[in-house]
């Protein structure tokens, strides 16, 4: 019997909508609550639920520590980073094995690509506690206050890039436990400023002196608490099927090296959604304080620039760089592409021609205000984001067909070629599309990348 053949009603995905009331539940993580750079906290979802993962968000206390105060001789932290930067790995585990982001260690760093070049000023005004504010304005450099060495926020995390499914609904009796692991990010992604006596020389004493830290996590999450009656009968009904029930979701892979001009990453999965890559002409994984932090936008981790000293320098490499996909026998595009095809593919990629395209590519900051100029790209923002589908993401369809690059599970490779002199780094991201299968005949749940 065909899947195509049941109807629509008893379908596995008609079947977790039909739905009455959620209640909100608060999760205590297993072990952990606080911890410091390169902490890891677990959390398990509520057992035997349906769980809506639209809904799922962190809540924590984050503390900045180390400012010093004083008339002339400060060192401070200017705003607090977006939640997003505070994690550098998120895993989810499905049953005990891990479903994605064991092969994303820059899960901050993706995320940020892919908020810049999908996000406008509104959205990040309006997650004042998950603190996008931040990404919009650096104000000059300011003491900390009289007697102020620490300040803290309740921070909330709710924009998961991982683990997203048009079928929102997870059902744990059937697909099994599901867990989610945090691991806290390096201090790294704080701005820090100093003067006086923490400037100059000593503005590496200044960041040392800096550290970070959460506490007090909690998960909150919406789980379904009345049911259809016919939910269970329903549902036994499928189970009655051989068709396997595949539940698909989002996963990201990163990759972070030194451009070599002809970058190679290893492309594995069902369905491959779109590579994205960013162009950094320093290291990630270094901090550093600065004396005045007036015009600068992002930290070293998260500017996406060309190289040069100064903007003239920039806008020459702009003219320069070149970029190119080749995929398995399959190029993207056909020619290099210089980068304002570059960014207009990335545009494109995200919202197409929709009058809902909005990004911050173009966004930067001079002297504590916003600007938005053709020069800020080459600054900070140069991201080149390339679909494999015409239509939406793999799984979009009501059928659940693949749309988007389908390699059957086979590895190919994937070279990014770009101008090498343009950038020292190279961030690599891989969206697909991969799914938890449960085989009917046997109960048992497994992975398909």
């Amino acid at each position: 019997m065909s899947v195509d053949t049941i109807p629509a009603a008893l379908q596995y995905k008609s079947l977790v909508n039909a739905q009455a009331r959620v209640v909100r539940q608060r999760v205590q993580p297993i072990g952990l609550n606080a911890g410091t750079e390169g902490t890891t906290v677990r959390f398990l979802l509520p057992m035997k639920s349906i769980c809506d993962l639209r809904s799922l968000a962190f809540h924590y206390d984050y503390t900045i520590s180390g400012l010093t105060d004083d008339a002339a001789n400060y060192s401070n932290v200017l705003l607090f980073p977006p939640s997003y930067q505070h994690w550098s790995n998120i895993k989810v585990i499905v049953s005990g094995a891990t479903a994605a982001g064991a092969q994303c260690n820059q899960y901050d760093m993706a995320h940020h690509l892919l908020l810049k070049s999908s996000a406008g000023e509104d959205y990040c005004n309006s997650r004042l506690y998950n603190c996008y504010n931040s990404l919009l304005t650096s104000p000059g450099t300011v003491r900390p206050g009289n007697g102020i060495t620490s300040k803290s926020q309740r921070m909330t995390f709710d924009d998961l890039v991982l683990f997203r499914s048009r079928n929102h609904l997870y059902d744990s009796s059937l697909l099994g436990s599901l867990e989610i692991e945090l691991q806290f990010n390096k201090k790294n992604i704080l701005k820090v400023v100093a003067a006086g006596t923490k400037a100059g020389a000593n503005l590496a004493t200044t960041y040392g002196e800096i550290s970070h830290a959460f506490s007090n996590i909690t998960l909150s999450i919406d789980t379904v608490v009345s049911i259809a009656p016919m939910y269970v009968s329903l549902l036994s009904e499928r189970l009655s099927v051989a068709q396997p029930i595949r539940y698909p979701f989002s996963e990201i892979r990163t990759v972070l090296a030194s451009n070599t001009g002809a970058n190679r990453v290893t492309l594995q999965g069902n369905c491959i959604d779109a590579v994205a890559v960013a162009f950094l002409n320093q290291d990630a994984n270094s901090g550093a304080a600065v004396a005045d932090a007036t015009g600068i936008a992002n930290v070293a981790r998260y500017k996406y620039g060309l190289a040069g000293a100064d903007a003239a320098a920039r806008a020459a490499n702009a003219n320069q760089i070149n970029f190119q996909l080749t995929v398995g026998s399959e190029v993207f595009g056909r020619v290099p592409i210089q980068l304002h095809e570059m960014l207009d593919n990335t545009i494109n990629a995200m919202y197409s021609v929709d009058a809902r395209s909005t990004n911050l590519l173009f966004h930067g900051v001079t002297a504590g205000a916003q600007s938005y100029s053709l020069d800020n790209a080459a600054d900070n923002n140069v991201i080149a984001i390339t679909k494999f589908a015409a239509a939406e993401e793999g799984w979009a369809s009501p059928q659940g067909l693949l749309c988007g690059l389908q390699t059957q599970g086979v590895a190919t490779d994937c070279v990014v070629s770009s101008n090498q002199t343009v950038a020292s780094n190279i961030l690599i991201a891989v969206m697909q599309t991969s799914q938890v299968v449960f085989d009917p005949s046997t109960s048992a749940v497994s992975i398909e990348a």
